[in-house]
C-alpha cells in the first residue's frame, strides 16, 4: 500500500509540475520526453515552495489542503487548451534524422543507460537514508515537519539552535515530507525515490538537448557516458542533494541556450528562470547558478540587443525578477529568524579580502587536478573534457557553445571564490567538498562537450 501510495503521489506531482510548465510555456518547443522530465522537477519545486507559504499562512501541512489550490491552475489550464486547440504538437519531429532507423550500437547503447538507471533505484531502494549528511541536515528536518503537521516558527528555531547547517534551503526536506504524509508513514526507504528520478530527468533532458542537433547515435553515447560516471551513480542513490540541484541548474542552462537561439521564444526563458530560482532553493550554491545564469544572460544581451525585439528584452530584464520571487519566502524565513552560514561570510566579499587569501590557490588546484585525473570516480571525462577543449578552442567560442563555456568557467570561478572566502581550513574543506560541488555542472560540462566534438565524432 505505501508502494502504491508513492507512485501516486509521483504522479501527482508531476501532474502539478506539468500544469505549471503548461501555464508559463503550453510547452512549446519541448518534446514529451523533455516535457515529463520538467514537470517532476517543477512539482517538486513548486510543491515545496507551496508548502513553505502555508507557515506564513499559519495552516497545518494537509495534504488536501497542499492540493486544493492546484484546482484553480488545473481549470486556468483547461480552459486555455479548450480555446487555443489542445495539447501542444510533439517537438520529436524537430530532432536531427528523426526518422533513421535503429541501429544495433543505438540498442546497446540504451540498454546500457537503461541498466544503470535501474541500478541507481535498485541502490537508493535497498536501504533508508543512512549517510550523515542525508540525515543531518536534511532528512531528520522532514520527520520533524511530518511528526508536527505544520511548519512553525519552533521549527525554524529548533534548526538555529540545534543542527548544523540551519540556513540550507528545504526544497527536498519539504517533499520528503510530501511523501511521508501521503504514504503515511516515516518510511525513508522508499522516500529516496525521490533522487534516482532526478538522474533519470538528467539524463533524459540530456539526451534531447543533444538530439537537436546531432544523431540518435551520439545522443544517446553521451547519455551513456554521463550515465555511467560512477559519482553520478553514486549520488543518484545516496539521497545528498547534488544531483536535484544539478538538474534545475543543467534544465535552467538548456532552457537559456535554447532562447539564444530564438530571443523571442520569452516563455521558455521564464521557464529556465523559474528552474534555476528553484536550483537556489534546493541548496545555497544553487544562488552560484542563479548568478552564473545572469551574468551569461547579461553578456548575450550586451552583445546582442541592437538585434532584438522589445519583447526579448523585457523578457530577459525579467529574468532576474522571477528568481527573486521564488527565493523571496526563504530569505524572509532566513531574516526573520536570523538564520546564517557558519561557513562562509557573503556580506563583505571584496577583491582585496580575495587577494589576501591567494595562498589558498595551490591546495584547491591541488584538488582539482585530484579530480581532472581520478578516473575511480570519473571516468575519463574530465580528461575528455580537456583534450575536447584543446582540440576545438576555437569552436568552445563562438555561437551559442562560447555562452556554455562562458557558463562553465563562471561555476569553476565562483567556487574558488567560495574556497577562499569560507573560515574552513581549505585542505580540508576542499577535499571534502569538490568531488560533489563538480556534480553540479558535470550535466552541462558533458553537453559542452557533445558540442565542441560533434564535427569530430560522426556517428
Amino acid at each position: 500500500m505505501e508502494t502504491a501510495r508513492l507512485i501516486i503521489s509521483i504522479g501527482v506531482l508531476t501532474f502539478l509540475g506539468w500544469n505549471v510548465l503548461y501555464l508559463i510555456s503550453r510547452g512549446r518547443g519541448l518534446c514529451r520526453t523533455e516535457r515529463a522530465a520538467l514537470s517532476y522537477a517543477l512539482g517538486v519545486g513548486c510543491v515545496s515552495l507551496e508548502m513553505l507559504t502555508f507557515f506564513f499562512l499559519g495552516q497545518p501541512l494537509r495534504v488536501s489542503m497542499l492540493l486544493a489550490p492546484w484546482a484553480v491552475v488545473i481549470i486556468l489550464n483547461m480552459i486555455r487548451a479548450f480555446r487555443e486547440g489542445g495539447a501542444p504538437r510533439d517537438a520529436g519531429a524537430l530532432f536531427h534524422g528523426s526518422r533513421a532507423p535503429y541501429r544495433p550500437v543505438d540498442i546497446l547503447l540504451a540498454c546500457g543507460i537503461a541498466f544503470e538507471v535501474c541500478y541507481a533505484f535498485f541502490r537508493a531502494l535497498i536501504k533508508p537514508i543512512e549517510s550523515y549528511d542525508a540525515i543531518a541536515i536534511y532528512a531528520i528536518k522532514s520527520k520533524m515537519l511530518f511528526l508536527a503537521r505544520a511548519v512553525t516558527a519552533d521549527f525554524f528555531l529548533a534548526m538555529k539552535a540545534f543542527f548544523p547547517h540551519p540556513d540550507y534551503p528545504l526544497n527536498i526536506p519539504f517533499i520528503e515530507t510530501f511523501l511521508y504524509m501521503t504514504m503515511g508513514s516515516l518510511n525513508d526507504q522508499l522516500v529516496k525515490v525521490i533522487f534516482p528520478l532526478f538522474a533519470l530527468a538528467i539524463l533524459a533532458l540530456l539526451y534531447c538537448a543533444v538530439r537537436r542537433f546531432a544523431s540518435r547515435t551520439y545522443a544517446l553515447l553521451f547519455t551513456f557516458v554521463l550515465a555511467t560516471i560512477p559519482m553520478f551513480g553514486s549520488y543518484a542513490a545516496n539521497a545528498y542533494h547534488e544531483l536535484p540541484l544539478a538538474c534545475y541548474y543543467f534544465a535552467s542552462a538548456l532552457l537559456l541556450f535554447r532562447w539564444f537561439e530564438r530571443p523571442d521564444r520569452t516563455r521558455l526563458l521564464a521557464v529556465s528562470a523559474v528552474m534555476v530560482g528553484l536550483a537556489g532553493w534546493t541548496k545555497n550554491e544553487g544562488m552560484l547558478y542563479c548568478a552564473v545564469n545572469v551574468i551569461v544572460l547579461a553578456a548575450f544581451v550586451a552583445f546582442n540587443y541592437k538585434g532584438m525585439s522589445a519583447k526579448g528584452l523585457i523578457g530577459a530584464a525579467a529574468y532576474p525578477v522571477i528568481i527573486v520571487v521564488l527565493l523571496l519566502p526563504w530569505i524572509l524565513v532566513k531574516r526573520s529568524f536570523g538564520i546564517t552560514n557558519s561557513d562562509v561570510d557573503l556580506a563583505n566579499i571584496n577583491p582585496v579580502y580575495i587577494v589576501g587569501q591567494a595562498h589558498k590557490i595551490v591546495p584547491i588546484l591541488n584538488e582539482f587536478q585530484k579530480q581532472i585525473f581520478g578516473p575511480k570516480k570519473w571516468n575519463l571525462i574530465w580528461i575528455a573534457a580537456l583534450i575536447g577543449f584543446a582540440m576545438q578552442y576555437r569552436s568552445a567560442f563562438t555561437g551559442i557553445r562560447r555562452y556554455v563555456t562562458l557558463s562553465l568557467a563562471l561555476a569553476v570561478s565562483g567556487y574558488v571564490v567560495f574556497y577562499m572566502k569560507s573560515n574552513i581550513e581549505v585542505v580540508h574543506f576542499v577535499t571534502k567538498t569538490w568531488a560533489r560541488f563538480l556534480l553540479h555542472f558535470l550535466p552541462v560540462a558533458v553537453y559542452w562537450l557533445a558540442l565542441i566534438l560533434k564535427d569530430d565524432i560522426r556517428i
